[in-house]
């Protein structure tokens, strides 16, 4: 279990929740390690810095500290060209469509400590610091074991929503706030390849229970419903005896061969190394 992410809590606006963004699976984990850290009541400047270290990124997601740093260099230099639009941003003006703006503005690398620094763009601190009203919250450690970039996403459009315990969501504007473009156009690959895993995942690793079905409008399928709560506290369960399957070595050459489409070799890595505890 990581430890570091046991305390960490995680604190978005549900605008921004709701933003319309694709970050790879190294990038969504350092930037919410760096929300996480970072406290949500106060009001933060364009020109604080917030440095993430190998040591913070290896303990809150099992990562190797061996690349862990080139995980987290790969990542931030990733995370700095990322921009992301924020729809009705300002609850006080309505008539605002929407707000584009990056991540980051600035990072600086430091290989010889084994840490980078992240310094937010002006335009995304309204919706991560100095948070009043609208906003969610959850533990790190619920999404920390997710290689799905689609899982972590889904659960937070879950949380917004736990009082209620359901929520559908139209399948465009999904297909819109995850950036999807030109991928999984078919409903079918849609439900085979971020659908399905998210809720497999959102089951496996976080603290919540979810099951979901379609609803149709003639023969397309227009929307997803979503039920969900809080898991029951579980017996753990027993393994059967049965002889174990060597490990694979995760080579460069096997993970491109087993790499599922849309991921990059970093986020399949991760899924192949958590599956085969390799």
């Amino acid at each position: 279990m990581p430890k570091n992410a046991k305390h960490l809590v995680v604190s978005k606006t549900n605008s921004l929740i709701e933003a319309t963004y694709h970050l790879t699976l190294a990038e969504q984990r350092l930037l919410l390690l760096v929300i996480a850290k970072i406290d949500s009541r106060q009001e933060l400047g364009a020109g604080i810095s917030h440095t993430i270290t190998t040591d913070d990124l290896a303990s809150a997601f099992a990562v190797p500290r061996k690349q862990a740093y080139e995980l987290l260099r790969d990542a931030a230099e990733r995370l700095y060209g990322r921009s992301v639009i924020v729809h009705r941003p300002d609850a006080i003006d309505p008539n605002k469509d929407y707000t584009l703006t990056r991540w980051v503005s600035t990072v600086d690398f430091d290989g010889s400590r084994g840490e980078v620094s992240l310094f937010f763009a002006p335009g995304i601190l309204p919706f991560i610091s100095h948070l009043r009203r609208e906003f969610a919250q959850y533990q790190l450690i619920h999404v920390a074991r997710m290689t799905s970039i689609y899982a972590i996403r889904f659960y937070e459009l879950l949380i917004q929503w736990r009082a209620a315990g359901s929520r559908e969501v139209l399948v465009e504007w999904l297909r819109e706030r995850f950036d999807l473009q030109d991928k999984y156009t078919s409903i079918r690959d849609l439900k085979r390849f971020v659908i399905e895993p998210a809720v497999e995942q959102i089951n496996a690793h976080s603290d919540l229970w979810v099951k979901w079905e379609q609803r149709k409008r003639g023969r397309v399928v227009e929307a997803l419903i979503f039920t969900f709560g809080p898991k029951a506290e579980s017996k753990p369960e027993t393994q059967a005896d049965s002889p174990a399957k060597p490990k694979p070595t995760l080579t460069r050459e096997y993970v491109q061969q087993h790499a599922q489409p849309g991921e990059s070799w970093e986020e399949a890595w991760e899924r192949l190394r958590r599956k085969h505890g390799a």
